[in-house]
């Protein structure tokens, strides 16, 4: 009754550019793969920002896209899962990604990861109408140079009024048990440096691949997944009344467990999820809902008392000579594969971006169907960075 990383997953692939810039659907990305024309929308910005979605049509379709910004070449990927009959929202790819030039100075990529009835529009409207309002503190992020800390109250703000706007009825989208993971990195380039500032809400994660002695590439996460039992993230939910734990449906009725005592008794339950309090303080709860497998999303709004909200964390990475590439990608491939492992399907194709997008995409569909079953959608974003001039 609740998707692994969430309630659901499955709808479709957004990729946002800016007007100069172009996507090319890839040969051999998919038999029936199509692009559709997607709306126009003023942004304030020099030029339109436009919003070109491909809806995956089977299971096994992957869809590809690549472009170029200032300082690097990107790539998007993303492949619809499987075994989501059953689960609600359906068998659709509900993941959505962003990238492109977003002003002269900043370019901007994301990962959205949807879950829910209405997971993949929630995703698509955070792909289409959040890189804009990030776009109006562009000179806000540029003056924040290397302090994270001036970053995060302008980035939170954007993430908070971009999560009430789509709350709002008036948006069109029902969000009040639908929602969507997002990660996002802007990468501002200056004549002298190129700095990343990640902002992450939920689960979806960027890694940075550096080259080290001897050539070798070594992995470093630039984000921290927020899981309703990482400890902080679960003492937050807990002190706002909620109850964080884990599902055993191997009965005739589900049981819901501590994370203290499916580690004490050493239970694979899967991912910690977020409740509402059934009345009692005496599990195992039998009245449970709804179950969300992350801490913090857009959307959700059953749960914004709780403080499951759409507030960044948000780091600054100054590149540096040996960096070579990010990446940046949704749960279904961290599921089933390590940072370092992501860093050495990609190892070695940098020269060609989309492939070596595609291969990490591939690799994470073939640990998903090893397991047998049920398989999540995979989204996977990379940057790589142009050499020194």
């Amino acid at each position: 009754f609740v998707g692994s990383g969430g309630w659901s997953l499955g709808r479709g692939l957004l990729a946002a550019r800016n007007e100069r810039r172009s996507f090319r659907c890839a040969p051999g990305a998919g038999a029936g793969t199509r692009m559709m024309s997607g709306p126009r929308r003023k942004s304030g910005l020099e030029g339109e920002w436009l919003s070109d979605s491909a809806t995956q049509k089977a299971a096994d379709m992957l869809e590809l896209n690549e472009g170029v910004v200032d300082g690097g070449r990107f790539a998007v990927c993303s492949q619809e899962g499987r075994g989501k009959g059953t689960q609600v929202g359906g068998p659709l790819n509900q993941d959505s990604a962003s990238a492109g030039q977003l002003t002269p100075g900043m370019s901007l990529l994301g990962v959205f990861d949807g879950h829910g009835q209405d997971g993949g529009t929630v995703s698509q409207y955070i792909a289409a109408n959040l890189p804009p309002k990030i776009a109006n503190i562009e000179d806000t992020l540029q003056r924040a140079g290397t302090m994270a800390e001036l970053a995060l109250g302008p980035l939170t703000d954007v993430f908070m009024e971009c999560h009430r706007e789509l709350c709002d009825p008036s948006s069109g989208v029902s969000a009040f048990i639908s929602g969507s993971t997002g990660l996002t990195v802007c990468v501002i380039s200056d004549p002298n440096s190129k700095r990343l500032i990640v902002a992450n809400t939920g689960d979806c994660r960027c890694v940075l691949a550096s080259k080290g002695w001897g050539g070798k590439l070594s992995a470093t996460q630039l984000s921290q997944d927020q899981n309703p039992d990482r400890a902080d993230e679960r003492k937050r939910i807990e002190g706002l009344g909620g109850i964080v734990g884990m599902v055993d449906d191997s009965g005739s009725q589900p049981v819901l467990y501590s994370p203290d005592d499916v580690e004490k008794n050493g239970w694979d339950l899967g991912p910690a999820r977020v409740f509402w309090e059934d009345g009692t303080w005496n599990p195992p709860y039998h009245e449970f809902f709804p179950g969300l497998a992350m801490a913090r999303s857009f959307g959700d709004q059953c749960l914004d008392e709780l403080g499951v909200e759409p507030i960044p964390e948000v780091l600054i990475h100054t590149v540096k000579p040996k960096d070579k590439f990010i990446v940046i990608a949704s749960d279904g491939v961290w599921q089933v594969l390590s940072n370092e492992e992501v860093v050495g399907a990609i190892a070695g194709q940098e020269s060609d971006p989309g492939k070596a997008c595609e291969a990490c995409v591939r690799l994470a569909a073939e640990k998903w169907d090893k397991q047998g079953g049920y398989r999540d959608d995979i989204t996977c974003v990379l940057l790589t960075f142009d050499p020194p001039a």
